[in-house]
C-alpha cells in the first residue's frame, strides 16, 4: 500500500512540474508576440475589441460568411421556433451533423459529426459559453448529461481548421450552446407548453438591472437573471404492468454579471453563473426483438420494470473580459461542475456459478443473442416479456445492475486576443491557455431478482461485490495560438494546438496487495496538432475556402499502452455565395484516419467499461450543402426556404478481428456503423410580418448499417430509411401574448431507428404540444 502511494504521489508531482513549466512558456510566448508587433513598427491605431457579454466560438451570421472553416449557428428564433427541447432535433438543421436516436426525447444524445461515432456523444467538444460541459470530457467523456437545449439563446456548430481551438476532441467540430444575455433593463418572460403522453413544460425567465440603470454612469453596471426550467412526460413506451415510462427534468440557473463604467481606464465584465439542473426518468437499456417491434414499436419488456434513471449537475462559471486598449483584450474563464447518476437497469441473466459451462449458456451471451430474429433463446425471450417464471438456474435470474458515478471537472482557461492593423496586412492574434482536471468514480453494484407471477422479486443474496469499482482521472493542459492574417480579400487562418494530458486509473477490485501495475495505471499523451484554413473573397457575392488540420482524440486514462489516440489528417474545401436574401454554401470534406478508437460502454459485451480499441487506418468523406432564400409576396408576407444535405461515404482500410462487439470482424472497405449516406432536411414557411408564421419541414435520413460491413445489406444489421414531417405554427396576438402549435412526427410513422444498447428501439411517435408564451 505503501509503495502505491508514494507512487501515486511521484505521478502528481511531475504533473505539476510540467504544468508548471507549460504556464511560463506560455506566457512567454504571448510577451513574445507582443513586442514582435511593436519591433515591427506596425501601425496600431484601430480601436479596441468590442467587449462580449457571452462566449461565442463563431460570433454572428456575418462573421460566419468570411470565416476560414465551415460552422453554422442556429440562432434564438429557430429554437423557439419549434419550442426545441430534444438537442438532436436541432443540431439537424447543420450539415455534416448524425444523430442516433435512443430514448426519443433526447435525454442522452448521441451526436456525431464528420463521421466520428456518435455514441454518447464522446468525440466532439461540447460546450456552454464556450466552457466544457462533459461530466468528464478527458477521463470518461460519453456524455451522460447535455445541457437542457430549451434554455439556449444559441447554438453554434464549428468544424473544420475553425475547431482547432476547442479540444480535446477536434476531428469532428465542436457544439457550443450559449446562454441568455443578462438585459439591460427589467425583463420576463413565462412559456408554458401541454402535449400528449402528458407532456408539460414550464419555463420562467426574469431579469433586471440593479444599480446603475442608466449606462452612461461612472459608477458601472450590476445585472442578473434568473431562468428557471421544468418539463416532463409519461413516456409514450408501454410497459405490459402498466406503469409510467416517463421522465422529470428541472433546472435552474442564475447569472449576475457587472459592467465597468463607460469611462472606465480599463473597461471590464465580470459574470457569476451559478446552475443546478436535475432527472428522474424510467429509461431503459433494453429494447424489443425485431419480431416484437413489428407488433408494437412502442412496447418495454416486464425485464424492464425495476429500470430507474435519477441525476444531478451542478456547475459555478466565472467569466472575465477585461479591454486594455491597444487592442489587446483578456478573457478568463473558471469552472467548477458535478454530475452525480445511478441508473439501476436490466443488464442481463446471470450464468450458472458465473461460469460458462455450456456454449449455448445464456448467461454467457450478449443481450442482443437472445433478441435475434431466430429467436434460439425462446425460455430468455419468455423471461423477459414475464410470460414465465423463473426456475431454479442461474440462468433465468435477472441482472439487475445500479451504475452508480460521480464525475467532476474544473479549471480555468485564458484567452489573449491582440490585433494588428497594418497598412496592408492585419493580424488577430488570439493565445489560449487551459488548466484542466476532471475524474470520474464508479460503483456498479449488482443485485439478482427472478421473475414471479410478472414481478421481479429479489433474490435474497446481498454478498455479491460489485462489477465495477474504480477511479480515472486525468489532468490537462491545452495551449493554442491562433493568427488571422487578412490582406485585401484573403483571410489566412493558422493555428496552432498543444494537449499534454496525463491520466491515472485505480481499479479498487483488483486486491490491495497485488503488483501495483494491475491496479494502478497511468497515461500519458502529448501532442502538436497544426491547422490551416484558407478564405478568398472573390466577389462581394461569392467566397472560397479551403483547409487543412490534424484532428485528435485522447485515448483514456484506464486504456492499456498498445491503444493509440485517435488521429485524423482532416481537409476541407469549398464555396460560400450571398446575395440579398439568399444564401448558399457548398463544402467537401475529407477525414484520413491513422487511428480510430473504440471505447467500451456497460451495454458492449466481452469488455470492461472504460476499455478503448484499435480501429486502425479508416476514411471518411461527405459533401455539405446549405440554401435558403426568402421571397417577398407582398409588404408583409414573406416565403422562406431553407435546404441542409449532406452525403457520406466511408471505410475501414484494414483487415482485423476485434474483441470490441460493435466490430467485430473487419474487412478493408467495410462502411462505418451509424453513418448514412444521405440526410436532407427541407423547411418551407409561410409569415405575415411578426403576427404569425407557418413552417412545414421534412427529415429524411437514409439507411444505416449497425455493424461494419460492405456490399448487402443483411436483416437485423441495419436500420431502415425514413422520412418524418413536422409542423410549426405561431400567433403573435399582441405585444406581449403568443400562442403557438407544433406537430411533430405527422405521419405517425415509427422505425427501428437504432438497436443500441439492447434491442430494437423506435423513435417517437406522433406528437401535438400546444404552447403560450407571455412577455412581461
Amino acid at each position: 500500500m505503501t509503495n502505491l502511494l508514494t507512487k501515486q504521489a511521484q505521478v502528481q508531482v511531475r504533473r505539476r512540474s510540467k504544468l508548471y513549466r507549460a504556464i511560463v512558456l506560455a506566457n512567454a510566448g504571448a510577451i513574445m508576440l507582443s513586442i514582435g508587433a511593436y519591433a515591427q513598427g506596425v501601425e496600431i491605431d484601430a480601436p479596441s475589441a468590442e467587449l462580449f457579454e457571452e462566449v461565442f466560438i463563431i460570433g454572428s451570421q456575418e462573421d460566419l460568411q468570411s470565416l476560414a472553416g465551415s460552422a453554422t449557428l442556429i440562432d434564438s428564433e429557430a429554437i423557439e421556433k419549434f419550442d426545441a427541447t430534444d438537442i438532436n432535433d436541432l443540431v439537424s438543421q447543420a450539415p455534416g451533423v448524425y444523430v442516433r436516436y435512443e430514448d426519443g426525447y433526447g435525454l442522452r444524445p448521441n451526436i456525431g459529426i464528420r463521421g466520428v461515432t456518435s455514441d454518447r456523444s464522446q468525440k466532439i467538444t461540447i460546450m456552454e459559453d464556450g466552457i466544457l460541459i462533459s461530466p468528464s470530457p478527458y477521463s470518461a467523456p460519453a456524455a451522460y448529461y447535455f445541457p437542457n437545449v430549451n434554455r439556449m439563446h444559441t447554438l453554434e456548430l464549428a468544424k473544420g481548421p475553425a475547431a482547432i481551438k476547442y479540444g480535446p476532441h477536434t476531428i469532428g467540430g465542436a457544439v457550443n450552446m450559449v446562454t441568455r444575455p443578462v438585459p439591460n433593463e427589467a425583463k420576463g418572460q413565462f412559456d408554458a407548453t401541454f402535449g400528449n403522453d402528458n407532456f408539460q413544460k414550464y419555463r420562467l425567465f426574469y431579469g433586471d438591472v440593479l444599480t446603475n440603470k442608466n449606462e452612461a454612469s461612472d459608477e458601472g453596471q450590476l445585472a442578473y437573471w434568473v431562468d428557471a426550467l421544468h418539463y416532463s412526460a409519461d413516456g409514450f413506451k408501454e410497459l405490459d404492468n402498466g406503469e409510467d415510462t416517463g421522465f422529470e427534468r428541472n433546472d435552474l440557473n442564475v447569472k449576475v454579471q457587472w459592467r465597468s463604467a463607460q469611462d472606465a481606464r480599463y473597461k471590464q465584465s465580470l459574470a457569476l453563473k451559478l446552475g443546478y439542473a436535475d432527472e428522474d426518468s424510467d429509461e431503459t437499456y433494453l429494447g424489443l426483438s425485431d419480431e416484437d417491434f413489428a407488433l408494437n414499436p412502442n412496447r418495454r419488456y416486464l425485464a424492464t420494470q425495476l429500470d430507474h434513471f435519477v441525476s444531478d449537475h451542478s456547475q459555478v462559471h466565472v467569466l472575465h473580459s477585461v479591454d486594455f486598449g491597444d487592442n489587446l483584450s483578456v478573457f478568463t474563464r473558471a469552472y467548477y461542475q458535478r454530475f452525480n447518476r445511478s441508473w439501476n437497469r436490466f443488464n442481463g441473466f446471470f450464468s450458472m456459478e458465473g461460469q460458462c459451462p455450456e456454449a449455448d449458456d445464456p448467461g454467457c451471451l450478449a443481450i442482443q443473442d437472445i433478441l435475434r430474429l431466430d429467436n434460439p433463446f425462446p425460455d430468455q425471450m419468455a423471461l423477459l416479456r414475464g410470460e414465465i417464471d423463473s426456475n431454479g438456474n442461474a440462468s433465468s435470474i435477472f441482472d439487475i445492475t445500479n451504475n452508480d458515478r460521480e464525475y467532476g471537472s474544473q479549471g480555468v482557461e485564458v484567452n489573449v486576443n491582440y490585433s494588428i492593423d497594418g497598412t496592408v496586412i492585419s493580424h488577430q492574434i488570439e493565445v489560449g491557455l487551459r488548466l484542466h482536471h476532471d475524474f470520474v468514480d464508479r460503483h456498479h453494484k449488482v443485485k439478482g431478482y427472478r421473475m414471479v407471477a410478472s414481478e421481479l422479486v429479489f433474490d435474497g443474496q446481498d454478498d455479491r461485490g460489485p462489477k465495477d469499482l474504480n477511479r480515472a482521472e486525468t489532468d490537462a493542459l491545452a495551449l493554442f495560438l491562433n493568427d488571422e492574417i487578412t490582406w485585401s480579400d484573403w483571410t489566412l487562418n493558422l493555428g496552432l494546438r498543444y494537449e499534454n494530458i496525463e491520466g491515472s486509473f485505480d481499479d479498487q477490485l483488483v486486491a490491495i496487495d497485488s503488483d501495483t501495475e494491475e491496479r494502478y495505471r497511468e497515461r500519458s499523451q502529448s501532442v502538436v496538432t497544426p491547422g490551416l484554413g484558407l478564405h478568398y473573397q472573390w466577389s462581394d457575392n461569392l467566397g472560397l475556402l479551403a483547409g487543412i488540420y490534424q484532428g485528435f482524440s485522447p485515448a483514456g486514462p484506464s486504456s492499456s499502452k498498445d491503444i493509440d489516440p485517435e488521429k485524423a489528417i482532416n481537409y476541407e474545401y469549398g464555396l460560400r455565395y450571398q446575395r440579398d436574401t439568399f444564401n448558399f454554401s457548398l463544402i467537401g470534406f475529407f477525414s484520413d484516419y491513422s487511428n480510430l478508437i473504440g471505447r467500451c460502454r456497460a451495454s458492449d459485451s466481452g469488455c470492461a467499461v472504460g476499455d478503448e480499441f484499435n480501429g486502425g487506418e479508416i476514411e471518411v468523406s461527405g459533401v455539405e450543402l446549405t440554401a435558403s432564400k426568402s421571397w417577398a409576396l407582398s409588404n408583409e408576407l414573406t416565403l422562406p426556404v431553407s435546404l441542409v444535405y449532406t452525403f457520406t461515404e466511408s471505410s475501414f482500410q484494414e483487415n482485423f478481428d476485434s474483441g470490441f462487439s460493435q466490430w467485430g470482424q473487419v474487412r478493408a472497405g467495410d462502411e462505418l456503423p451509424y453513418l448514412p449516406e444521405n440526410q436532407l432536411r427541407l423547411q418551407v414557411g409561410l409569415a405575415k410580418g411578426d403576427t404569425w408564421s407557418v413552417d412545414a419541414v421534412v427529415k429524411y435520413t437514409d439507411t444505416m448499417r449497425e455493424i461494419p460491413g460492405q456490399g448487402s445489406l443483411e436483416s437485423g444489421t441495419f436500420t431502415p430509411s425514413y422520412t418524418l414531417y413536422d409542423l410549426s405554427a405561431s400567433w403573435q396576438i399582441n405585444e406581449r401574448l403568443k400562442l403557438r402549435l407544433i406537430g411533430e412526427n405527422l405521419g405517425d410513422k415509427q422505425v427501428i431507428v437504432s438497436r443500441r444498447p439492447f434491442g430494437a428501439r423506435p423513435n417517437q411517435p406522433l406528437s401535438v404540444k400546444a404552447g403560450v408564451q407571455y412577455n412581461f
